[in-house]
């Protein structure tokens, strides 16, 4: 029943003219509310108009959500839309369509969480740009969730197919399916990294507390990579090591910031302390490239095939 009013309001607002402050070339998509507490600030005015039911959104339009609100947008490019969640401001930059089932689509996510969902390939001559204040996004066909904190840190998630992230300080990435990748505002971008939440994005990246211990508390070989066989480039004390930046998948071997730089340690006595979504994993054949703080060898690498 809610979705047959939202449909005749917006038929009602189309016929009318009435609903919206955009010109009739401006208006770029429906929308739709999915639990109470959505707002439009309608472009060039200053005060927010809250929506009950769904509405007409253009060009230059944002849609903020508080705590409990959530809406859909519904572009008119088919197969195109936007899910945005609790405590979120969400801003429509362009929407045009250059020519039977082709646009050029530009969003920008302010803060808070969004879900993009493409669901079809686009030709050569659509775009689908999503601006943050860590980098911007580029999608050709797929399904992606992105998150940008009160700080401007930005982070997005791929369920399907492939997106192009790139930001002014660092070349482009292509994000597979599975994989996803983070940027302070206005900084680098991270690696890509095997995740399927945020909160397994932020362990990859950000490490996760540790604790080792060892039979009277012997000191610990620190070595370039998970095996015996690589150079040794110091010892550290068990009671030194408090963070875990990744395991390699055998496992028992760990990734450890050390001398600022980082270095590998074996360990069966490893543990990890309170909350962990998941260290990075690092093939067995990795090695630290003392001299640039990179690997030699690639982490687990992305599959663009999935």
């Amino acid at each position: 029943m809610k979705r047959i009013l939202a449909s005749a309001l917006l038929l009602l607002w189309l016929v009318l003219g009435v609903g919206f402050t955009n010109a009739q070339n401006e208006l770029a998509a429906t929308l739709e509310v999915l639990s109470d507490g959505v707002e439009v600030q309608r472009v060039n005015t200053v005060n927010p108009i809250k929506i009950e039911i769904a509405s007409v959104v253009g060009v230059g339009d944002i849609v903020r959500t508080n705590e409990t609100g959530e809406a859909r947008i519904t572009f008119f490019a088919d197969g195109t839309d936007t899910v945005i969640m609790p405590n979120s401001e969400y801003r429509i930059l362009a929407f045009e369509e250059t020519g039977e089932a082709e646009f050029v689509l530009s969003v920008e996510v302010i803060v808070g969480q969004t879900v993009q969902r493409l669901n079809r390939v686009l030709g050569a001559n659509s775009t689908y740009d999503v601006q943050t204040p860590g980098m911007t996004l580029a999608a050709r066909g797929t399904e992606f969730d992105i998150r940008v904190e009160d700080n401007g840190r930005s982070a997005m998630l791929v369920t399907e197919g492939m997106v192009n992230a790139g930001s002014d300080d660092s070349e482009n990435s292509e994000v597979p399916a599975a994989f996803g990748i983070r940027a302070p505002r206005n900084g680098e971008l991270s690696d890509v990294v095997l995740a399927s939440s945020f909160a397994q994005l932020d362990s990859a990246l950000d490490g996760c507390s540790a604790s080792v211990t060892m039979l009277d508390d012997v000191s610990i070989n620190v070595r370039t990579g998970p095996s015996t066989e690589l150079e040794q480039v110091g010892i550290i004390a068990p009671t030194d090591i408090d963070l875990f930046l990744g395991v390699s998948t055998s496992g028992d071997w760990y990734r450890i910031p050390f001398e600022d730089d980082f270095g590998w340690i074996l360990s069966s006595n490893a543990r990890i302390v309170g909350d962990c979504s998941g260290l990075r994993v690092f093939e067995d054949n990795w090695m630290e490239n003392q001299d640039t703080d990179q690997g030699v060898s690639e982490e687990v690498t992305p599959d663009p095939e999935g």
